[in-house]
């Protein structure tokens, strides 16, 4: 499982060699006929689709690698929302025995995954004039995704207090440091001597390139419309998750907020560039930080989507396969991608949707993923989604309640329904249902960012900058418009902590499967339990966090290649020894 010197330094170079050989789905420019600015923009657009295409890029041989969606996966296997049936033939189990967290190949996937898609938008950065509203579109693709995976590095791989030993020998020396720095003008020599950036300059960085982007929209000749490239709502929800991220920690803590402040007006490394600026936070209170989480919602918001109706959720054809209005930022497994055209089982359709004969969701090797025991019992019978997952209830009823509640949401007769259990999830389904065929059934569309998502952070926000009732009534509007049959949902949430919880329990169930409720947990310091009595969690991986803080085994691990290149950096610790203390016993 380990990896030798040479694999580990050769890891990063292999990540970015291969997007540009096979995610670049625009041909080539030819000469004949077209102008050099023809040519250039050709070029330019090749880089933006190959940007866009990273995201279903795969880097390496290992069965779990199917490009992005490993990793929505993984963060969602390392909560406790999303069990395995039967880990027989779990691919996933590393990440649910916390066995190898530390230098070993998984991490180091993770780490050359991201610095990839960072060499990928840095190429497209580079190429494109910052003036030119011909260039503009291009240009915000390359600053927004620049921005998300930056964002997505500084909140995995910062280290944070996990209530275990870890803490008095690493958090001082660690307290606050995020990932190196990397945009375009970093040169190969730079990034030798390059240390991990302190949160206020990493999230300067981030949003300077969200400003980017969002003015590179606004000017912009004209816009290509495509959802897996950069829009104004992906930006605007970009905008909207890391404000929240901030707000929540100026919130909890107060001195990493003084400490933003008192560096507010500092300029930062001289290797990205003389001309490179970061724009100033621009806020003095945590207040200020949710105030403009909610204000990018509602931007997000305004742009002209519209939340998942029931039918379009339970749509055994469409659900969670296609693009839709609800959708604002998505990727597309195209017809000529890997997953489609050969790796069968080694996709997305076969770790995640159970209809999928070839997969191994199916019921032939049981490694479907489930719901959360503990977190099914707690939704209303009244919540419509509650049926996305096998009812224990149901499961034994007999032939006329699956007919009642669950025929036409599966691709599946009563006997086919049969063969899988309790808690199983049927939210994703193959493309237009047909979960027969690999060629047909894997080229399906996949999130990465819904509308829904800002109106919880919309309702989070307004609890905090505009006081408690506020938030209640907005989560409560969301879920008797939208989630409720009946309009019956009450909240009983006589305080911050009681609100906060009641919304958390509603992303859990609304983004199962989504990979992304893992950043609150994170966010929050909430406890993430897996270990209990009546738990539908293997028992080999029943774990429980503490309270108030982050899951050690959620941090993730720079691998050591990383150090012995760059003399800068440092390296958190291996989580393995210290998880294995937190693991459930009755």
């Amino acid at each position: 499982m380990k990896l030798n010197t040479l694999t580990l330094l050769a890891a990063s170079t292999v990540a970015f060699s291969t997007t540009l050989s096979s995610c670049l789905e625009t041909p080539l420019p030819q000469t004949n006929g077209a102008t050099q600015e023809q040519v250039e923009q050709e070029s330019k657009d090749g880089l933006a689709n190959a940007v866009a295409s990273y995201m279903h890029g795969l880097i390496s041989d290992d069965y779990t690698d199917i490009g992005y969606p490993q990793y929505m996966i993984i963060r969602d296997v390392l909560t406790a929302d999303m069990p395995v049936l039967d880990p027989s033939y779990y691919y996933w189990y590393y990440y649910c025995t916390f066995l190898y967290m530390g230098d070993y190949a998984m991490q180091t996937y993770w780490w050359s995954y991201y610095n990839g898609l960072i060499l990928d938008c840095n190429l497209l950065i580079k190429s494109c004039d910052r003036e030119s509203a011909t260039d503009a579109q291009n240009l915000a693709t390359g600053c927004a995704y620049r921005a998300f995976t930056m964002f997505e590095m500084a909140r995995m791989y910062e280290f944070k207090q996990t209530g275990t030993s870890l803490d008095a020998e690493y958090y001082d020396k660690l307290r606050g440091l995020t990932v190196p720095l990397v945009n375009e003008n970093v040169t190969e020599e730079q990034s030798f001597n390059n240390p991990r950036a302190p949160f206020y300059e990493m999230y300067r960085f981030i949003l300077t390139d969200l400003n980017v982007a969002e003015d590179a929209l606004n000017r912009a000749s004209s816009l290509n419309g495509l959802k897996t490239h950069a829009t104004p709502g992906m930006v605007y929800g970009l905008k909207a998750r890391v404000w929240l991220e901030l707000a929540t920690r100026f919130d909890r803590f107060p001195d990493d907020l003084e400490t933003a402040l008192a560096h507010e007006d500092e300029q930062y490394y001289d290797m990205l560039g003389d001309d490179y600026t970061l724009d100033p936070l621009g806020v003095k209170t945590a207040n200020e930080a949710y105030q403009k989480a909610a204000e990018y919602a509602r931007l997000a918001i305004n742009q002209g989507y519209s939340v998942l109706t029931e039918s379009e959720w339970h749509n055994p054809n469409t659900g969670f396969n296609s693009d839709c209005n609800s959708w604002i930022w998505l990727m597309s497994i195209n017809s000529n991608n890997q997953m489609v055209t050969y790796y069968t089982w080694r996709s997305w359709v076969s770790y995640m949707c159970p209809e999928a004969t070839y997969g191994l969701a199916h019921y032939s090797y049981n490694s479907c993923h489930c719901i959360d025991a503990a977190l099914f019992e707690r939704i209303s019978s009244k919540d419509w989604r509650k049926t996305t997952w096998i009812d224990p209830d149901d499961f034994e009823a007999g032939e006329e309640v699956f007919n009642e509640k669950y025929a036409d949401k599966v691709n599946l007769s009563y006997d086919e329904w049969q063969c899988y259990a309790p808690y199983v999830g049927f939210k994703f389904h193959p493309c237009n249902g047909d979960g027969s065929s690999s060629t047909a059934g894997n080229g399906v569309d996949i999130p990465l960012m819904r509308v829904e998502e800002m109106y919880f952070i919309e309702a989070e926000a307004k609890a905090h900058y505009e006081g408690l009732s506020s938030g209640v009534a907005a989560l409560t509007s969301f879920l008797n418009t939208y989630r409720y049959t009946d309009g019956s949902y009450t909240s009983l949430a006589y305080n911050m902590d009681d609100f906060t919880e009641d919304l958390l329990k509603h992303k859990r169930i609304e983004f199962w499967g989504e990979g992304l409720v893992l950043f609150d947990f994170r966010r929050l310091g909430k406890a993430i339990t897996r270990g209990y009595t009546g738990s539908n969690h293997p028992k080999a991986y029943q774990y429980n966090s503490i309270d108030g803080y982050v899951a050690p085994w959620s941090t993730l691990f720079i691998p050591r290649r990383e150090a012995n290149l760059n003399t800068a950096v440092l390296i958190n610790p291996d989580p393995s020894s210290v998880s294995q203390t937190l693991k459930w016993s009755e």
